[in-house]
């Protein structure tokens, strides 16, 4: 796995999101499970639950990356996508997602975003 770099703050439209580079190839953009839930306007829950339900759809380090299993991350590290230290803590699977991974979601998802 490429090494993540988070760009700061994004903004496409009116929707803000974190820019993260790497992971999944070099300069290849990615997207935080968080950010997916806010422009859904749903909760990182239900993402993690369709995710979780068709894990075998997502291949690992080409459309996910679980940063929780992945790579050891410290608070500083933590907050630069966006998550405290307790929500880190507390969550089973931190997922960001590839340009590739957010389509194969995309399609998974019922919505009309």
């Amino acid at each position: 796995m490429n090494e993540l770099r988070v760009t700061g703050k994004q903004k496409i439209g009116n929707i803000e999101f974190t820019g993260i580079e790497g992971g999944f190839g070099k300069e290849k953009k990615a997207m935080t499970v968080k950010d997916i839930a806010e422009i859904h306007g749903t909760e990182v829950r239900r993402i993690n639950e369709v995710i979780n339900r068709n894990r075998k759809r997502f291949i690992n380090g080409v459309d996910i990356v679980d940063l929780k299993s992945a790579i050891v991350l410290n608070d500083n590290e933590i907050s630069k996508f966006g998550f405290t230290q307790n929500a880190f803590n507390a969550s089973k699977n931190i997922y960001i997602l590839s340009e590739r991974g957010y389509a194969k979601l995309l399609k998974i998802l019922e919505d009309d975003t």
